[in-house]
């Protein structure tokens, strides 16, 4: 009896730890999200004040942001083996458009160099 009680607690932690690493994944996806957009954003807005240096660090903090999130979406989606509701699947696309932000933002910062 204690070794069935033992496992099945086991079994339990296991999945409560799951649980938890499914939500830390979600949370570390969404503030990567949101880095790299408001770099990539503010990149934009530097080009487009002819601030070049600036548009370009910016545009180098949003690229690292975005490969971060590229590696959480691979590990959300592992440990998730796919389940994942509405709102979290939603994330979890969002995340794979983050390369249009970033050619929007090189776009704007060739056409200031043009200038």
């Amino acid at each position: 009896m204690t070794n069935t009680l033992l496992y099945g607690n086991m079994h339990i932690t296991k999945a409560k730890e799951s649980k938890t690493m499914k939500k830390d994944l979600l949370e570390r996806l969404e503030t990567e999200v949101k880095a790299c957009k408001r770099y990539a954003e503010n990149s934009i807005k530097k080009s487009k004040e002819g601030k070049i240096g600036a548009a370009i660090n910016l545009l180098d903090i949003a690229g690292t942001a975005k490969k971060c999130a590229d590696q959480v979406h691979e590990e959300l989606w592992k440990e998730s083996e796919g389940n994942l509701n509405e709102e979290e699947f939603e994330l979890f696309c969002e995340s794979e458009t983050l390369e249009r932000e970033l050619k929007k933002a090189y776009k704007e910062l060739n056409i200031a160099r043009q200038r």
